[in-house]
């Protein structure tokens, strides 16, 4: 819809969360909300080296190609990272649907919001569930912030994504979001981009 690279991680966040960096301790977590995650309890120094190796150098390594080839021949580019949440946290119902993200470069998401009367229906708010307090935003500053790129962090309730159709819904009302707030900085989605798996 979009024709824009994807850079995506095939390896579970519970093994390492690549939005994050290797210091945090919610890199691998030993607890997510209520479960524990037995593979994470009392990692070594040297065994959480080994993923961060492993998962998440290679990951950045994957951004980083895309960003300088696209610098390379000088192609408008914005960074959209988008994750997903679960409708109920330590028992608190989510009522939020749509999470617009940023941290200090808020250019796309003030673009985005901007955008929101478009999607009537859903819940869309800003820095929901999430925010930059809650150390999320770190693929924002290292690849986004760091490159002088506009960008934003989408947040989707996941049980809008529990079907294929759901989906497809959920792809077509970003696009309605993002295409536009593209447009309003200036910008517009390049054509004919690939896939990249880290």
């Amino acid at each position: 819809m979009l024709d824009s690279p994807l850079v995506a991680s095939r390896i579970s966040r519970l093994v390492y969360d690549c939005n994050r960096p290797p210091e945090a301790e919610s890199a691998m977590p030993e607890r997510v909300e209520v479960i524990d995650v037995p593979g994470n309890h009392q990692l070594t120094a040297d065994e959480r080296l080994a993923r961060v190796e492993a998962v998440y150098r290679p990951f950045c390594d994957a951004v980083a190609r895309v960003i300088a080839e696209r610098a390379s021949r000088r192609a408008p580019t914005v960074l959209i990272t988008i994750h997903s949440f679960t409708p109920s946290f330590h028992g608190q119902a989510r009522t939020v649907e749509i999470g617009i993200l940023h941290d200090v470069d808020r250019r796309m998401a003030d673009a985005m919001l901007a955008q929101s009367h478009l999607l009537p229906h859903r819940k869309i708010q800003r820095n929901a569930p999430y925010g930059p307090e809650d150390g999320v935003t770190h693929s924002l500053k290292r690849h986004g912030i760091d490159n002088g790129l506009a960008n934003v962090m989408i947040e989707i309730r996941n049980d809008l994504l529990a079907t294929p159709e759901g989906e497809e819904a959920l792809a077509r009302e970003l696009s309605q979001l993002i295409r536009p707030a593209l447009a309003s900085l200036g910008m517009a989605p390049a054509a004919e981009e690939g896939q990249h798996d880290a």
